[in-house]
């Protein structure tokens, strides 16, 4: 289990997702896929379709990682987003890190990659995750914390920090 650093400053938390927080993963999901409520497709269609579609990316998750940790992300005690994390034996592989996009913009991002950074380096772990390659936007964000591309894995860009790198710039 993650142990999220303690800052009393912040009023972001993060705690393990229960069976009851599905419903809010779902509108999640469809506030990050608005594209089916704006197709032009009768309601009931549109609305079956992000079912669909929220069911496929569970079930790929699933199959990537059978045992994952996942987190609902609350800002002052409300649901903003979901992390899904998968441990590997040297690494931290971040799933899934989605926010409303009414809370994107505003630091939380970065606020939690400070914390699952913090987090990695204490255990002398690395962060990896994939990036669609045409997701200019979640790119640029990765790179800013410090995240490298290592290689491509379909049309994904595998993207890794190091706590080395961090232990390097300040023995350096």
């Amino acid at each position: 289990m993650l142990l999220w650093p303690d800052t009393s400053t912040s009023l972001l938390s993060i705690r393990p997702a229960q069976s009851g927080d599905d419903h809010f993963f779902q509108q999640l999901f469809a506030a990050n896929h608005s594209y089916f409520a704006n197709s032009g497709l009768p309601q009931p269609l549109a609305q079956q379709l992000l079912r669909q579609q929220y069911q496929l990316q569970q079930q790929s998750y699933q199959q990537q990682s059978p045992c994952p940790q996942v987190y609902l992300i609350l800002l002052q005690q409300q649901p903003v987003g979901r992390l899904i994390l998968a441990r590997r034996p040297d690494f931290l592989h971040i799933t899934d890190l989605a926010l409303l996009p009414d809370f994107c913009g505003q630091g939380l991002g970065s606020e939690l990659m400070t914390g699952l950074r913090q987090y990695a380096q204490q255990q002398q772990l690395g962060l990896q995750l994939l990036v669609e390659q045409q997701n200019d936007g979640a790119l640029q964000f990765y790179r800013r914390h410090g995240f490298q591309c290592r290689g491509l894995e379909g049309n994904h860009f595998q993207l890794y920090w190091s706590p080395d790198v961090v232990s390097n710039l300040v023995a350096g």
